[in-house]
């Protein structure tokens, strides 16, 4: 099984943290000795720590800059056409 060791910094993943998760993507904002900084992406970005032994369900995939750059503007889409809806309010 997958640890959080196994990611690297400055990568996107796609994954699942239990079996009863969702896929989320991820990347890997820092590393210490025995901790890992990510973030996650979605309707909402948030940073977590997580310990560098902890088990991952499954990585899905492992995605280029472009990639992941594709999926994320499409959250930025839909912003902007929320910020259009509240102007037009």
């Amino acid at each position: 099984m997958a640890t959080y060791a196994d990611l690297q910094p400055g990568n996107f993943y796609l994954l699942k943290d239990a079996q009863d998760t969702d896929i989320e993507m991820v990347s890997v904002l820092a590393l210490t000795d025995k901790c890992i900084l990510l973030r996650s992406f979605g309707q909402v970005e948030e940073d977590f720590w997580k310990k560098r032994t902890d088990s991952i369900e499954e990585i899905v995939e492992e995605l280029d800059y472009e990639s992941a750059s594709a999926i994320l503007s499409l959250y930025d889409e839909e912003e902007e056409e929320e910020d259009w809806e509240e102007e037009d309010e």
